[in-house]
C-alpha cells in the first residue's frame, strides 16, 4: 500500500515554448446544454476569428445562426444521425444529454425533477447508451461540419500542411469524473484521430474564462476606452485594460448559459505586458436560460386548455417555443408593456381540410387568447396579469443575481473595494431583462457591461479560438498568471506509525510488510481549496512505497473534495478523482532496503508526483530520481459512479446528500405540487439591496 511522505517540493518551473513556424489552424468549440458553437482562426491570422454556420436546418430563421442546438435524433441502425437544427424538434430528439454526464446526486433536485432532464435521460436508458456515446456522436458530425466550412474556405493543401489546435470549453464547476468523461467522448468522436500530415493536440479551457478572454476584447472598441492600436494582434485583456489607470482593477464576468451560469472574478497585476490573475474563488450554478423555457412552457400549458395542448403534440409546442419565446419574447423582453403575440396553431373543426388555424395570445399588461376548439368560452374571457411573465424570469433572475453580488461581497470583503464592472455573456447574458434586473440589483454601484447581437452568444467559442492563439495554458504567454482552486486535490495514503493522539480508532490497521499500526487511507492534499494555482508550475509531492516482494506496477488513487475545510481522512466529503497506474518500476534488487522488527528485508521505492493544472482540467506525472518514469504509461481510470471514494476494495463507497432547491420551477396555480418559494411576492429593491451592505 502507498504510503507517502508529505514533504512539498515546491513548484516546478516555468514552462515555456518556442515560438511557432509552422502554421496551425485553432478550433474552439463550445459544447453546450442546449446550444453549441464552433469559433476558428489560423495562427498566421490571428485578429480573425470566424464563427461556423451553415447549418442543415428544419426550423426557421435558423441556417446562419451563430450557434446550434445540442439535440441529436438516431434514425435507421446505420443511418447518420440527424443533429442540431435538423434533428425532429419533438421527443423523438435527444436534448440536455450534457447533463447526463453528471450523476444523479451532483444534480440539485429541483433540475433532477425537471422534465427535460427526465426525458434525456429516459431516452438514454430506452436506447441503452451511455451520455459519453451519445455525445461523441454529436461532436463528431460537429468536427466533420465544422472540418468541411473551414476547408472550404481555406482549401484542402492549406489544411493539411496545418496543425490543429482543439480548445474545448468545460462548465468550471463541473466535477472532476465528468470532465473525464468529457476528454474520452472527445476521442470517441474521432476528433483526435492521427493525421498523417500534422498533429492534432486538445486543450480545455474554463466557459467563464473563454467568455471573459473575448469579451473583453469585444470591448476594445468602446469610444469611452482609449486603446493604443495593435501592431499585430493583441488579446482582450490587455487591448481593454491598457485604458484603466490602475493595477489592481476587478471585473466580474458572468457567463449566462442555457443550463449552467458561471462567475468568475480577475484583478491586473501587470499592464506591459498585461497580466491578470483570478481575484476570488469562482462559482456557478444549473440555472441558465433553460430553467426559464420550462417555467414558460409551464406558464403556456396552464392557459391553453388541456385539449388543445394535447392537439398541439411536442412538435407544435417545440415549434411555437422556437418561432415566438426563442427568437421573440425572451432575447426582448423588457417588462416595458410592450404588446407581444403569440400565434398558436390549433386545429380547427370548421374547415377539415385545413390543417391549422391560427389563433392569437397576446401579452402585454394583458394576456389573453382566442380558441376555436373553445366556443364556451369567449374571447378574452381568461387573462393573467403580465407580472406571470416576470413571474417566469424572476427566480431563476434572482439566482443569477445573486452568484454576482456574492462575488462582489467576497472582492470587497477581501480587498476593500468594488469591482470595476461586471461584464454579461452567453446566449442568457444577452437577454436585455438580465440587465435589467442586474442593474436594478447592483443600484449602479458596479457597472454592467453588456454587448449586442451575437457577441455575447459566442463569446465562449471565440474565448476558446483565443486561448489556442495565445499559446497552451501552460505558456509564459498567457495573460492568466493565476487561478484560485476551485476543489482539492490529492492522493491516498498511509501513515506510519498509527498514533492515538492524530488518528481515528478507525482507520487503525495492521500492516503485514512494515509489521506495524498503520493509519490507512489517510488523504494527503497537493491543493486546497482557495489556494493559488501558478500558471506553468505544477504541485510536486513525495511518496514512497514498502515491498516485501517484486511488483509489477503500482497504484496512485487520487482524490478530491470540494468541502472548504477538507479532510484528513477519507470521509464522505472525499471523492475519488482517478488512479495513476505505471510500469516503469525500478529492478527490485536495485531498491534501498530496510528490515523490519521481525528482521525482514523490506524494499523501499521513494517517488514524486506532479499535478498541472490548467484551470478546467488536471494532468499528472510521475518521476523517478529525477527522471520522468510515467508521462506516458500512466492510465487514469475514473469509475462509473464518479463520486465516491474507494477507500479500498472493502471499503464502501460514499455520495453526496441532495440538494433540495425547488426554485428553477414554474407551478402554475391550482397545481397539486407543492409551491415552489413565493418570488412573485418578493420586494425585489429590499431583497437585492440587503445582500450587498455598505454598497
Amino acid at each position: 500500500m502507498p504510503r507517502p511522505t508529505r514533504t512539498r517540493r515546491g513548484a516546478g518551473r516555468e514552462t515555456r515554448h518556442l515560438p511557432e513556424t509552422d502554421p496551425s489552424v485553432i478550433i474552439g468549440i463550445d459544447f453546450g446544454t442546449t446550444f453549441s458553437g464552433v469559433a476558428w482562426a489560423r495562427s498566421t491570422r490571428p485578429e480573425q476569428i470566424s464563427i461556423i454556420t451553415s447549418w442543415k436546418t428544419s426550423l426557421n430563421f435558423n441556417s446562419d445562426k451563430e450557434k446550434f442546438p445540442t439535440s441529436i435524433s438516431y434514425r435507421g441502425k446505420d443511418e447518420t444521425p440527424a443533429w442540431g437544427y435538423a434533428a425532429p424538434i419533438g421527443e423523438s430528439s435527444l436534448k440536455w444529454f450534457k447533463l447526463c454526464l453528471l450523476e444523479r446526486e451532483d444534480i440539485p433536485d429541483y433540475l433532477r425533477h425537471s422534465k427535460n432532464l427526465q426525458t434525456a435521460r429516459a431516452s438514454l436508458e430506452k436506447l441503452g447508451i451511455h451520455a459519453v456515446d451519445v455525445i461523441s456522436d454529436y461532436l463528431r458530425e460537429l468536427w466533420n461540419h465544422s472540418l468541411g466550412c473551414i476547408e472550404r474556405a481555406e482549401g484542402s493543401s492549406m489544411m493539411n500542411l496545418s496543425s490543429l489546435k482543439v480548445i474545448v470549453t468545460l462548465p468550471a464547476i463541473w466535477p472532476a469524473y465528468a470532465q473525464f468523461r468529457m476528454k474520452e467522448a472527445i476521442e470517441k468522436a474521432g476528433i483526435m484521430n492521427f493525421r498523417s500530415t500534422a498533429d492534432t493536440t486538445l486543450d480545455f479551457i474554463s466557459e467563464p474564462e473563454a467568455a471573459a478572454l473575448a469579451s473583453l476584447r469585444d470591448m476594445s472598441d468602446r469610444v469611452d476606452i482609449k486603446v493604443r492600436k495593435p501592431n499585430h494582434v493583441e488579446f482582450g485583456f490587455e487591448m481593454l485594460m491598457r485604458s484603466y489607470p490602475q493595477t489592481g482593477d476587478h471585473f466580474v464576468v458572468c457567463d449566462a448559459g442555457g443550463g449552467t451560469v458561471d462567475i468568475i472574478t480577475y484583478t491586473v497585476t501587470s499592464k506591459d505586458p498585461m497580466k491578470v490573475r483570478e481575484s476570488v474563488r469562482g462559482d456557478g450554478k444549473l440555472c441558465g436560460a433553460t430553467f426559464v423555457d420550462e417555467r414558460f412552457r409551464l406558464l403556456l400549458k396552464s392557459k391553453i386548455p388541456l385539449p388543445s395542448w394535447e392537439r398541439l403534440g411536442e412538435d407544435g409546442v417545440a415549434r411555437l417555443m422556437n418561432n415566438e419565446w426563442e427568437n421573440g419574447i425572451k432575447p426582448q423582453f423588457t417588462n416595458d408593456g410592450h404588446n407581444w403575440t403569440i400565434q398558436i396553431p390549433v386545429s380547427s373543426r370548421k374547415r377539415d381540410h385545413d390543417q391549422f388555424s391560427c389563433p392569437e395570445i397576446t401579452i402585454t399588461k394583458w394576456v389573453g387568447y382566442k380558441l376555436d376548439d373553445s366556443p364556451k368560452r369567449k374571447e378574452g374571457a381568461n387573462y393573467a396579469n403580465s407580472q406571470e411573465i416576470v413571474d417566469v424570469f424572476r427566480p431563476i433572475m434572482s439566482q443569477i443575481v445573486e452568484l454576482v453580488i456574492t462575488q462582489i461581497q467576497e472582492v470587497k470583503r477581501r480587498y476593500k473595494k468594488l469591482p470595476k464592472f461586471v461584464i454579461l455573456v452567453g446566449g442568457f447574458g444577452r437577454c436585455q431583462h438580465l440587465y435589467s434586473c442586474m442593474k436594478q440589483g447592483l443600484k449602479d454601484k458596479v457597472e454592467i457591461l453588456q454587448s449586442s447581437g451575437a457577441r455575447p452568444w459566442t463569446a465562449v467559442c471565440r474565448g476558446a479560438a483565443l486561448r489556442g492563439l495565445e499559446g497552451s495554458s501552460n505558456t509564459a504567454e498567457s495573460a492568466i498568471c493565476s487561478r484560485i482552486a476551485r476543489a482539492s486535490y490529492g492522493a491516498i495514503y498511509n501513515v506510519t506509525p498509527w498514533s492515538e493522539k492524530e488518528h481515528d480508532i478507525r482507520d487503525k490497521e495492521w500492516c503485514p510488510v512494515t509489521q506495524v499500526h498503520i493509519a490507512a487511507d489517510q488523504a494527503a492534499w497537493f491543493l486546497r481549496i482557495g489556494d493559488t494555482i501558478k500558471v506553468g508550475k505544477p504541485v510536486e509531492e513525495q511518496f514512497h512505497q514498502d515491498f516485501d516482494k517484486p511488483v509489477d506496477n503500482i497504484s496512485t488513487c487520487l482524490i478530491y473534495s470540494n468541502a472548504l475545510n477538507p479532510s484528513v481522512r477519507c470521509d464522505d466529503t472525499v471523492k475519488e478523482l482517478c488512479h495513476i497506474r505505471w510500469s516503469s518500476i525500478p529492478k527490485y534488487d536495485d531498491l534501498p532496503s530496510w528490515k523490519n522488527s521481525k528482521g525482514q528485508l523490506v524494499k523501499r521505492l521513494d517517488y514524486i508526483i506532479k499535478m498541472t493544472s490548467n484551470g478546467v482540467s488536471l494532468d499528472f506525472e510521475i518521476s523517478y530520481q529525477g527522471k520522468i518514469v510515467a508521462s506516458k504509461n500512466v492510465a487514469v481510470d475514473y469509475s462509473e459512479s464518479g463520486v465516491a471514494a474507494r477507500r479500498s476494495v472493502e471499503h464502501h463507497n460514499f455520495v453526496d446528500s441532495d440538494d433540495d432547491d425547488d426554485s428553477g420551477t414554474y407551478v402554475p396555480p391550482d397545481s397539486e405540487r407543492s409551491e415552489a418559494p413565493n418570488w412573485g411576492n418578493l420586494n425585489w429593491d429590499d431583497h437585492i439591496a440587503s445582500r450587498i451592505p455598505g454598497m
